[in-house]
């Protein structure tokens, strides 16, 4: 595979097969892309399984994003939505496929997505490059998956 060949085929996953280039709300419509991605690693009947998926997935984003990063020269562009995928399919790991649970998951992860609270925005600091971009949307995703379990909990 010649270099360019790879530096487009990254670009694609990283833009969410284009999505990225939608000019409004982009980070949402990627978020939206995971929801289905979210559903499909729910069905498999191993959580071992579905969490080795969801690693390989992430560490694929991870290196995705780094190579689109670099091919482009900008810091975290707007194209890239790859961590917003990742992160939505985060916070949908092993939870019911319920239409109020997606829509719960993806306002919350949305709302940890954009104001970053602690330890979200750390993340950003600790990683560089592609995991810079993907692992504060892991984290949002991981916040928002744990704060829907607690609160299911403290409701039931």
């Amino acid at each position: 595979m010649t270099r360019d060949l790879f530096e487009r085929t990254c670009r694609f996953f990283a833009t969410g097969f284009g999505v990225g280039f939608i000019p409004k709300a982009p980070g949402t419509a990627g978020a939206i892309l995971g929801i289905p991605l979210g559903m499909a690693i729910n069905q498999m009947q191993s959580t071992g399984g579905s969490f080795l998926i969801l690693l390989f997935l992430t560490v694929f984003s991870c290196a995705c994003a780094h190579v689109t990063e670099k091919g482009l020269g900008l810091k975290d562009p707007q194209i890239v939505v790859i961590d917003e995928i990742i992160g939505m399919t985060v916070a949908l790991w092993l939870l019911p496929g319920s239409m109020t649970v997606i829509l719960v998951q993806f306002v919350l992860f949305r709302l940890f997505d954009i104001y970053k609270p602690f330890p979200v925005k750390q993340m950003e600091e600790i990683f560089r490059g592609g995991a810079g971009i993907v692992m504060d949307d892991v984290m949002a995703g991981v916040l928002a998956n744990i704060l829907f379990r607690v609160g299911r909990l403290i409701l039931s």
